[in-house]
């Protein structure tokens, strides 16, 4: 089987056997080893016992009702990602039930809201660890990249959002967070400056319903880290067959 041929999805041949081998098999602090060997992070404490490896099935969080309401307040200031849907847009954010569903996402109540005035989806998360005292997300890339905008919005890029939903599951279980970015090679440009963005504060774009002293917080819970480092760290992994490519 040549190089076309060969499956490249990167949740089948990187995120399942890299973490399902881990789950089975790795110690059990593996999940601090894991960030302490990312980039871009500082982990002082260990994050615990094990709870779940959740990298089978994507699990999917909501946006906050907070996101949601700067959407609705600030629609006449954001672009759809096709211009060529402004019109459409348009018509969403006139809703007669607008005023009704900003109060009750300013009360934090996200349910039952219209699908015309819902101008984000879920986020879907590659893989979810839990340990006893933290949340990591991982999101794996192998031949695709970090999406930079959402249908409504061209700045709410695929980095702020994957942080923002960690974060949110975090505060209900009142425990810690990290983004981890799982990637084959070389970032992508627009990647680097994200993440360089983002961990700087220089670049705020995909966060501006929060508030400027959790933004601040996030710039320290972005982790990155190659396929071939993780490999390099559990050389067993290279005795999988789906695995047997990275470089």
């Amino acid at each position: 089987m040549d190089e076309t041929t060969q499956d490249q999805n990167s949740k089948r041949t990187r995120i399942e056997p890299v973490f399902g081998w881990l789950k089975q098999n790795g110690d059990p602090d593996w999940p601090t080893t894991l960030l302490r060997i990312a980039e871009g992070v500082s982990v002082q404490t260990g994050l615990g016992a094990l709870s779940g490896v959740y990298c089978e099935e994507e699990r999917t969080a909501s946006p906050t009702p907070t996101r949601l309401a700067w959407m609705i307040r600030n629609a006449h200031r954001l672009s759809p990602s096709d211009g060529r849907r402004y019109r459409e847009y348009a018509r969403r954010v006139s809703h007669p039930q607008r005023d009704a569903v900003l109060r009750r996402l300013d009360a934090g109540d996200a349910s039952g809201i219209p699908a015309q005035l819902r101008l984000e989806g879920d986020s879907c998360c590659d893989c979810l660890i839990e340990c006893e005292h933290a949340f990591v997300w991982v999101e794996g890339k192998r031949n695709d990249w970090l999406s930079t905008s959402t249908t409504w919005d061209v700045s709410r890029d695929q980095l702020a959002r994957n942080l923002e939903a960690v974060w949110s599951l975090a505060r209900k279980h009142e425990k810690d967070y990290w983004l981890l970015l799982c990637h084959e090679g070389e970032l992508k440009h627009h990647e680097e400056c994200l993440i360089q963005g983002y961990r700087t504060g220089a670049w705020w774009a995909g966060w501006p319903h929060v508030d400027a002293a959790t933004r601040d917080q996030f710039r320290g819970k972005i982790a990155s880290i190659r396929w071939d480092r993780i490999v390099q760290r559990w050389p067993e992994l290279r005795s999988l067959a789906a695995l047997a490519d990275v470089a």
